[in-house]
């Protein structure tokens, strides 16, 4: 009996020597104890960007009340440190005081995937009684997501589709002034067509009446189609006269016009053999309408000065 009550005796002793340096947590609410927090914010990174470690230790009383040691940086998976820092501060809380000692770590990840800051233990020595104890943080984690596009990464799109409207600008301009240029052209031939003169008029009846290319030309007609033109261009061009004159008569108006000879003598050809063909049935051959036609487009086609002698 004796000597349980001796070993009982040394386990209290034994635990009263291991029970100050034992942590105080952080989720206890005495206002002697020091508390220890940590998180890493965003708990999302993308690879190009940093995320910070923050490390808070928190106390009621002065700021003096205890000294932290500082710790070692953390060890980390799939996180670089790039930068550290600290501060200390004091402030009331329902009005009691609280110091505040704060540790900062910018981290950047490695790789795509998850990083880890391992548990973080923080030494520190309570000013009153000279002993020190020990913090402990739980793992942290993190997750590395993709890039997120850099200022700037795709300014060429921007440029790409500022040249391409340039360049469709400059096209839809110059196609608007082709069609300007088209519409004046069209109005210019449209108005010189207006403006024809009598044997540029007469020409183009000729060529669409009588077609010499066709291989099916029925030659008598179209020698009477040619023998109207000759009539309605001279009665037009210098008599004035009725249509019903006969070719005597018409022929001795062209002379007394002061016609040109060599006109009055085709002319006089021309409708004296229609004559012929048409009283007394007499077959025209393709030879003579070929003939024919050319004396009558030689009028229509020759130079104005020349038509005039």
């Amino acid at each position: 009996m004796a000597k349980f009550l001796q070993l009982a005796v040394y386990v209290l002793c034994l635990a009263g020597a291991v029970l100050p340096q034992t942590p105080v947590s952080g989720a206890a609410g005495d206002a002697e104890g020091i508390r220890i927090s940590a998180q890493v914010e965003p708990r999302q990174v993308p690879l190009n960007r940093t995320a910070t470690l923050t490390v808070r230790l928190e106390w009621t009383g002065d700021l003096d009340r205890y000294e932290v040691q500082r710790f070692d940086n953390p060890l980390m998976e799939n996180f670089n440190i790039l930068t550290t820092s600290s501060a200390n501060r004091v402030q009331v809380i329902n009005g009691r005081q609280v110091a505040v000692q704060e540790y900062y770590f910018t981290l950047k990840p490695e790789v795509l995937g998850m990083a880890y800051v391992d548990g973080l233990v923080a030494r520190y020595t309570d000013s009153a009684t000279g002993k020190e104890y020990r913090l402990f943080a739980n793992r942290l984690e993190a997750k590395a997501i993709d890039p997120l596009p850099e200022p700037g990464q795709y300014a060429w799109i921007l440029w790409l589709a500022a040249g391409s409207m340039v360049v469709a600008g400059g096209a839809y301009l110059f196609w608007q002034q082709r069609q300007k240029k088209r519409a004046a052209k069209l109005a210019a031939e449209a108005q010189k067509a207006a403006v024809q003169t009598v044997e540029q008029r007469f020409h183009s009846q000729l060529r669409g009446a009588i077609d010499l290319r066709s291989l099916d030309l029925d030659v008598e007609t179209a020698f009477a189609q040619l023998s109207r033109l000759v009539r309605l261009y001279l009665a037009e061009k210098f008599t004035g006269g009725p249509l019903g004159q006969t070719t005597s008569e018409l022929i001795s108006v062209l002379k007394s016009s002061g016609g040109d000879e060599r006109l009055a003598a085709d002319a006089e050809e021309i409708l004296n053999t229609a004559d012929v063909v048409k009283f007394s049935g007499t077959a025209v051959s393709r030879d003579k309408l070929e003939r024919m036609y050319t004396l009558f487009e030689s009028w229509l086609t020759a130079p104005k000065t020349e038509r005039e002698i």
